[in-house]
């Protein structure tokens, strides 16, 4: 790895597919490393995108995937991995502008089937797991046998291994490519927050930064809208058309997660646990029009999500000296929810809400996990503790060399 380490460009192609499940997120990258007062330095730039949109029957499988048995998880793998090997070498054919022998690698995050890390506090009163565990498919040597690219995957393992959370991982990348905001806000299937605790520009560093799974977002306005027919909730309209159901917006905000300090982490089971029941037994006791009820939860959710956001942005404001207005970087598909970003301006009026071009909106989080794989192949750190509660920052990911990189062999 020595003659990668000593670059200063490098070129990955990030894989993301999210909780959300709407589909596979590719974008080819630049990363430019410069030394300035003996600080390391990063810029990027997204040189080329693309979005593989999931039909009816992938998001059946990858939302049913927890439910199989271990044989039919390992098929789907495989066949989850050809989907992405597939749709990779089409998207390389077709960046006949960028010379791909400069690909340094493809950085895949998966697709997360199960994520229970270890529970330090006692969320459901019973007591803490000895142990964490995370698991996301997508095979890396699949990937870097068929598309002849070094690939690197599995990123959460390390942390989770080391007592941490395993997320969120998007961090260290809103410290290095994104720290002229304050917070940076990613709104997918859970919303999440990232931050630097120091105010002071001298003072920051990457063991500042801190990040945390908020709440869910449109994991849970996904889940009410498929009810009524709808694939989402497009621009928040479904909800404008609702109005707030107290009751549930009541027992929404008791959900014991939102007491517990970070460093915490979302995911699917606790959602299907915890939310999912909480909205069924609001449908179920009602004599209501079941179009009128799902419209009245779906306001009542994204009001729950701007809250739950804003809730633990002034949290974190009120141990912060700085006096200057902060400014907040939304991404994610929530961006586009305009009752959810309505709601943020209504209840942070002292915060300065930026969204980011559409660009970045869509492609933030395929753009980080392709600068983690660029950190992982310096060695670098790529995974915070002070982010996840681990015992220490690690680089982490699991590198599968491509064709060029492999040796050649004599007199075997």
């Amino acid at each position: 790895m020595s003659k990668l380490i000593m670059k200063n460009i490098y070129h990955s192609i990030g894989l993301m597919s999210g909780t959300s499940l709407d589909g596979l997120d590719i974008a080819l990258c630049q990363f430019e490393n410069q030394i300035k007062n003996n600080l390391s330095l990063w810029n990027y730039k997204i040189i080329k995108t693309e979005f593989i949109e999931y039909d009816q029957i992938w998001k059946q499988k990858l939302q049913n995937a927890h439910l199989l048995s271990a044989l039919e998880l390992k098929r789907l793998e495989t066949e989850w991995t050809h989907f992405l090997i597939e749709n990779i070498n089409k998207f390389v054919l077709q960046s006949d502008r960028f010379d791909l022998s400069s690909l340094d690698c493809i950085s895949s995050h998966g697709h997360t089937i199960f994520h229970q890390p270890l529970i330090k506090n006692d969320r459901r009163n019973q007591v803490s797991e000895e142990f964490g565990f995370t698991f996301q498919i997508g095979n890396g040597a699949m990937l870097a046998a068929k598309t002849g690219f070094t690939t690197v995957c599995d990123f959460r393992q390390t942390d989770v291994a080391l007592g941490g959370q395993g997320a969120p991982l998007v961090p260290i990348g809103d410290e290095l490519l994104f720290s002229d905001y304050d917070f940076c806000l990613n709104l997918g299937g859970i919303a999440n927050v990232s931050f630097n605790k120091n105010s002071n520009e001298h003072e920051k560093s990457i063991n500042s930064r801190f990040a945390f799974d908020i709440c869910p977002c449109n994991m849970v306005l996904n889940y009410l809208s498929n009810k009524i027919g709808f694939e989402y909730d497009k621009g928040g309209n479904l909800a404008k058309e609702g109005k707030i159901n107290e009751k549930a917006l009541q027992k929404l905000n008791a959900l014991d997660f939102y007491k517990e300090d970070y460093p915490k982490s979302l995911g699917r089971e606790w959602v299907e646990e915890f939310v999912f029941p909480l909205l069924e037994s609001q449908i179920s006791n009602t004599n209501k029009i079941e179009e009128i009820i799902i419209k009245d939860l779906l306001h009542t959710c994204t009001y729950h999500s701007a809250f739950q956001i804003a809730e633990s942005i002034k949290k974190i404001e009120l141990n912060s000296l700085s006096k200057s207005k902060k400014k907040v970087l939304i991404t994610g598909g929530g961006a586009y929810n305009d009752l959810l970003i309505s709601y943020l301006e209504q209840l942070l009026p002292k915060i300065e809400i930026v969204k980011g071009d559409k660009t970045l909106i869509a492609y933030k989080e395929a753009l980080i996990f392709a600068f983690l794989g660029v950190l992982r192949l310096r060695e670098e750190t790529n995974t915070l503790a002070s982010v996840t509660g681990a015992t220490k920052n690690s680089c982490g990911g699991s590198i599968y060399l491509g064709e060029s990189e492999l040796p050649m062999l004599s007199g075997v």
